[in-house]
């Protein structure tokens, strides 16, 4: 989708949908395809900006990643290439997660990437890379530069500002010769994303130790792939399943979403709790859930292990009865937009009753939305909330810089539409 205003309204919502590709599993498991020492078969069958980050990025340092129908073909990197330009555009995963690997790799590399991205803190990282022997440019600056060979040894991070560090550390530390540790100095926060990193660790023979302080990492340690016949696949995505969900707690007939796995790593599982918690009817059958209406009401919720839930959820509670909290939810200001300031703007154009907190939210619930004109604040999920959010507004919802949805669901408005939405260029 080109850059566009859209304008949309959905009446009696009803449908199926397909869940799409977990963009979290598809950067982890390209990333550790890369670093492995036989070729691989990833299977992908959706992709969006923010995984074509990650792919030309390991590209540039070597890899050769082909696209087919049903996912991608990886020949891993054998010659690290020299003077490689890393083109991140706006994914915090790919720049967070390839910076530590290729100072890992001693590749001398240039990042590039939307000022938007540049702008966003990496700081705790960027300091413990640069005490293990790397070269870096200025923090913020366009492009980053890397120079030096990562060094093993024993790197501190806090666990409540970012897991993509942590995440970044892991997959990049596996790459040198000694053991390394990492300590954590404060509580872990979005631990699930950390788990799903050694779960995808784990499928290419790299073990990590979890410690009390933190996690450790063997010496000698070699990506391998161990899938049988290399195909590797990659679990559907429960962040981006969450907004299709919540509409079918907004819809008679009920949506049902197909393909996700209730034992997932991934924590944003736990829409399916709240949704129940909140009073939504949900019925799961082998690989099918469907959600329907009921009356919905307010609960407490906290946002700590499910930060991008935050802008759908604060839509459920804006029509719930009662009041709602959303709280722990400080790390949302340093997303694609901050979040919490963007969530309640986004919410409250529409006639919903928020306030917003230092690091919550306070959402008093009615009975419908009146509808109106917000912006993406360039932000994915802002988009696809205010979409949803059409199916309980009284007017239509006219959507600035909708386009934001191709950073991780490029597909959204096409499946919208499959369950009644109907969406106008403005």
């Amino acid at each position: 989708m080109d850059k566009m205003d859209i304008s949309v309204t959905i009446k009696n919502p009803f449908g199926h949908i397909k869940a799409i590709t977990s963009k979290s599993y598809a950067h982890r498991h390209l990333i550790c395809s890369a670093l492995s020492d036989t070729p691989n078969f990833v299977e992908i069958t959706d992709t969006s900006s923010d995984i074509e980050a990650t792919i030309q990025c390991l590209n540039s340092l070597g890899a050769n990643i082909t696209q087919t129908e049903t996912g991608f073909h990886v020949d891993p990197i054998s010659t690290i290439r020299k003077n490689a330009v890393l083109d991140c555009n706006e994914s915090g995963s790919t720049f967070r997660f390839l910076l530590p690997i290729a100072c890992a790799l001693g590749a001398e590399s240039s990042f590039i990437m939307k000022p938007g991205l540049a702008n966003r803190p990496i700081t705790p990282l960027y300091i413990q890379l640069a005490k293990k022997g790397c070269i870096l440019s200025p923090e913020k600056s366009i492009p980053l530069s890397t120079k030096g060979k990562l060094r093993s040894g024993t790197y501190k991070l806090a666990g409540d500002v970012s897991s993509q560090y942590i995440t970044g550390l892991l997959l990049a530390l596996p790459l040198l010769s000694k053991k390394s540790r990492i300590i954590l100095n404060t509580k872990l926060e979005s631990s699930g994303y950390i788990d799903m990193t050694i779960d995808v660790l784990s499928k290419y023979n790299v073990q990590i130790i979890k410690t009390e302080e933190g996690y450790e990492i063997p010496e000698d340690m070699q990506y391998h792939t161990t899938y049988p016949a290399r195909q590797t696949p990659v679990e559907k995505d429960w962040s981006n399943a969450a907004f299709f969900l919540c509409a079918g707690a907004f819809s008679e007939h009920g949506i049902t979403v197909e393909g996700l796995n209730t034992n997932s790593y991934q924590k944003d599982r736990m829409v399916l709790d709240i949704l129940k918690i909140m009073g939504a009817s949900v019925y799961i059958k082998e690989n099918l859930i469907t959600i329907s209406k009921s009356q919905l009401y307010a609960t407490d919720i906290d946002a700590s292990e499910i930060p991008d839930l935050v802008p759908i959820l604060a839509l459920l509670a804006s029509i719930s009865r009662g009041t709602t909290h959303i709280y722990n939810a400080k790390r949302l200001r340093i997303k694609e937009s901050d979040r919490l300031s963007s969530t309640c703007d986004m919410l409250k154009k529409l006639g919903a009753d928020i306030e917003e907190k230092q690091d919550s939210l306070v959402i008093k619930g009615k009975e419908a939305l009146n509808g109106g004109t917000v912006h993406s604040h360039n932000d994915h999920r802002i988009a696809m909330t205010a979409a949803i959010a059409s199916i309980v507004c009284k007017d239509p919802v006219i959507i600035k810089d909708a386009h934001a949805v191709n950073k991780s669901y490029p597909a959204f408005f096409e499946d919208f539409a499959s369950i009644g939405g109907i969406t106008e260029r403005i």
